[in-house]
């Protein structure tokens, strides 16, 4: 069956070109589109990656949403800096690239959207522990300057109970709190003693 375009030769010159024109704007915007959709495509990055892409796919402390390429792709802001590109700087922005699992890439895409969190005194519904990120992050007394340091299994975590909160083993690494490995010191980042807590972790088990 042949389909008979005879009837393009006899339309006004202002059609023709309006209609190559609608059609290439559509073509660029289906390219951009598959080339975005295929790019930040988690499945993509499972085929190489099956372990990691499975403990973020059970992970319960981000949603769904929050996939490969908004923490280990770098963001662009709305209009490229001084100096850069301006092709390279929104050809990035539409289709993320340059995926790494760098701490300094990762710590960049966790204070763009927990951009509040290194301020808090305290954090507030917690359970069970209490950790000022104030005297944490950037603090006084604290040389910690990534997120990443205390929050290193958030989302991939190979432990079988899962949180995003630091590993007490993790605490006392270094001279963070070698001083503070004595039972009397264990209030200072728990609500509650530890006999207690293990009353209270077998209620959350049961629920």
């Amino acid at each position: 069956m042949k389909i008979d375009l005879s009837f393009v030769k006899n339309l006004p010159v202002w059609l023709k070109t309006s209609l190559l024109l609608v059609a290439a704007v559509l073509g660029v915007i289906i390219f951009f589109f598959y080339a975005r959709v295929t790019n930040t495509d988690e499945t993509l990055c499972a085929s190489c990656h099956p372990t990691i892409y499975r403990q973020w796919e059970e992970s319960k402390f981000h949603p769904q949403t929050v996939s490969c390429y908004e923490c280990h792709s770098p963001h662009y802001a709305a209009f490229p800096d001084a100096g850069e590109p301006v092709y390279h700087h929104y050809l990035s922005k539409v289709i993320p690239e340059k995926f790494y699992a760098s701490d300094s890439q990762i710590n960049k895409n966790c204070l763009r959207c927990h951009a509040d969190i290194p301020e808090l005194k305290e954090v507030k519904k917690t359970r069970i522990i209490k950790i000022s990120h104030k005297k944490h992050f950037k603090g006084k007394k604290v040389k910690i300057d990534n997120c990443v340091v205390c929050h290193l299994s958030i989302t991939h975590d190979k432990y079988s109970i899962e949180t995003n909160r630091p590993r007490m083993q993790g605490c006392f690494l270094g001279e963070c709190h070698v001083a503070d490995k004595k039972e009397d010191r264990c209030e200072l980042c728990h609500f509650v003693k530890l006999v207690e807590e293990e009353k209270v972790l077998e209620k959350i088990d049961k629920k």
